[in-house]
């Protein structure tokens, strides 16, 4: 059989106890019997306080079964603390039997100085029984806590995998289909262009397919998806001026994969392209000491926010409060210009 986890915690754990009550009968042996040697005390003390655990770990497992509610008749709490008080008062019973009758007439072969059921030892073994009942429960509460906050936050983890993942099938899909809108256009001009945008597409579609599904990606996987996005969008709106200014000190900084895109993504659709005059974006990204500042210009024409620009950056404003708490994000739209800020802070 395969001890637990739980199992090995609580092995532990009564180790720990057997032997801080070794140290505690040791001092007690000692102070009693002075005639008795140093290895004589250290063999009574481990041999005694072992035979007390006869009585005081039933009596602990006993308590904490009944306060846990496994016990189907003692659902109601009246019975419940009877039930304790009951457990209790037997093995502290036991515990003087154990005492008077097998420690000192046996172990260390002399009589016990006090009636079997005297209120002195009676009281000592109550102390005995009663304190590793409390101290058992005390960490058998503390590892419940812990597994229950486990728990918790596997719930959570899976959760926001999930979310994610969603979020990331609501952008994808929306990515390739203006993409292909792209070729469309391009292949009713029979432009000469078509072959390269659909390779350009390909390694796109590949990083979107196999690298967007990874947890991280390094930035400058993500920043070359980024350039072959814009050239794609370059092909069609070639009146669109466009900036993309780079200042990385650690290429190998990993990222969530289309956390950035997006954004350019958004200000060819709902902006630049939409302008009709001196059409512009302008991309501004640095990467120093762990913090990386984005920054995105464009150009637009006056006109109500749509409902897929509002639903798209939802979903990144999600994905960047589920991904990286310690970020801010700065967005203004005027009547011809549109602007996003964005800051995160790298662990």
């Amino acid at each position: 059989m395969k001890l637990t986890q739980k199992n090995k915690y609580h092995i532990f754990f009564w180790l720990a106890y057997y032997l801080f009550d070794i140290n505690a009968s040791f001092v007690y042996i000692h102070e009693s019997f002075k005639q008795f040697s140093w290895q004589k005390t250290l063999y009574l003390s481990v041999i005694s306080e072992f035979t007390f655990l006869f009585a005081e770990i039933p009596a602990a497992y006993l308590v904490l079964t009944i306060i846990d509610g496994k016990i189907q008749i003692l659902r109601n709490k009246a019975l419940r603390i009877f039930a304790v008080i009951i457990i209790v008062t037997f093995s502290v019973v036991v515990f003087r039997i154990i005492s008077h009758d097998l420690i000192f007439p046996y172990y260390y072969s002399v009589p016990e100085d006090i009636a079997r059921f005297s209120l002195g030892g009676i009281f000592v073994a109550a102390m005995n029984i009663v304190f590793a009942i409390a101290i058992m429960l005390g960490f058998e509460k503390f590892i419940q806590q812990n597994e229950t906050q486990k728990r918790l936050m596997e719930i959570s983890k899976e959760k926001t995998d999930t979310e994610l993942k969603l979020l990331k099938t609501q952008i994808n899909p929306h990515f390739l289909f203006n993409t292909l809108n792209n070729i469309y256009g391009l292949s009713l001009k029979k432009s000469d262009e078509t072959p390269t945008i659909i390779l350009k597409l390909a390694k796109i579609m590949r990083y979107n397919i196999f690298d967007s599904a990874k947890n991280k990606v390094y930035l400058q996987q993500e920043l070359e998806n980024i350039q072959d996005f814009i050239d794609i969008q370059k092909i069609r709106h070639k009146q669109v001026k466009v900036e993309f200014n780079l200042s990385v000190d650690d290429e190998l900084q990993e990222i969530s994969p289309l956390i950035l895109l997006q954004f350019v993504e958004n200000a060819f659709k709902h902006g630049a392209s939409e302008s009709r005059f001196n059409s512009f974006i302008t991309i501004n990204l640095e990467l120093k000491n762990k913090v990386l500042i984005y920054s995105i210009e464009n150009s637009k024409e006056e006109h109500p926010e749509t409902e897929s620009t509002k639903i798209g950056l939802k979903n990144i404003k999600r994905q960047l409060d589920l991904l990286y708490p310690k970020h801010s994000l700065e967005i203004n739209d005027s009547n011809n210009l549109y602007s996003v800020s964005l800051k995160i802070l790298f662990d």
